[in-house]
């Protein structure tokens, strides 16, 4: 197996900076840092029209209304999300128009997690490493058949079966909740695969360079899309 040691070098400064930001308790710098790249990818990808940038600030705006206003409108948000992810199936040609919409509302998901249980922020960024390395060890040392040759070239069954079981195993051994580890170990691969048809939809390979051979930042959170969304759920209902 052949490692690519700049793709180990970025990966071992993007622990050291979540560990620093978590024992210092640095989380706004965290979230700054992934907004402000957000915006780079988006707009390395060409996703940031004139009409996409007023959409984007007038969401971004009510989301903040939302917030300061402590209205109960998360069941609301949640299901608007459903919503436009479907439509990016359904109309794959406004995909390009609707992905940076998903994106902000992920993006106060995140926020609002981070508010809610700062340690579970932090689990998420963790468990999402510890997935897509297993996943990529696993996956070139035992090889196997492709999942979705099509969408996501690389991804095996080997790979993806293993990470997402140690995925779910340690969240099991953190929260003994087995019915929501099997979620959470299936949902890293789900968000994983949509950001990768996103980027088969738009023919992009990654959403921008700025975190080197790791692409963007969208190509490093893609697999915590689904999770951060569902321990939202998980801790609001709880």
């Amino acid at each position: 197996m052949v490692y690519n040691f700049s793709r180990l070098y970025i990966g071992i400064i993007l622990c050291f900076t979540l560990f620093l930001s978590y024992y210092f308790k640095l989380d706004y710098f965290i979230l700054f840092f992934i907004f402000g790249a957000t915006i780079f990818d988006l707009q390395k990808s060409k996703l940031l029209s004139h009409l996409n940038i007023a959409l984007l600030f007038t969401i971004s705006l009510s989301l903040i209304l939302v917030s300061y206003l402590n209205l109960d409108l998360f069941f609301y948000i949640n299901f608007f999300l459903i919503f436009l992810v479907f439509l990016t199936f359904v109309f794959k040609s406004y995909a390009g128009n609707l992905f940076p919409i998903i994106i902000i509302i992920f993006l106060y998901f995140l926020i609002n997690l981070s508010v809610i249980d700062r340690d579970i922020l932090y689990l998420c960024f963790v468990l999402s490493f510890l997935n897509d390395t297993s996943a990529y060890i696993f996956g070139n040392l035992i090889k196997g058949p492709l999942i979705l040759p099509s969408i996501s070239p690389k991804k095996t069954w080997s790979g993806t079966l293993i990470s997402s079981i140690i995925s779910m195993i340690i969240f099991y051994s953190l929260y003994s909740n087995f019915l929501f580890s099997l979620i959470i170990g299936i949902s890293f691969f789900i968000g994983d695969v949509y950001f990768s048809y996103i980027k088969r939809l738009l023919n992009l390979k990654d959403f921008s360079n700025i975190l080197r051979s790791h692409g963007g930042i969208l190509d490093r959170l893609d697999s915590i899309f689904l999770i951060v969304i569902f321990f939202n759920i998980y801790l609001y209902f709880s």
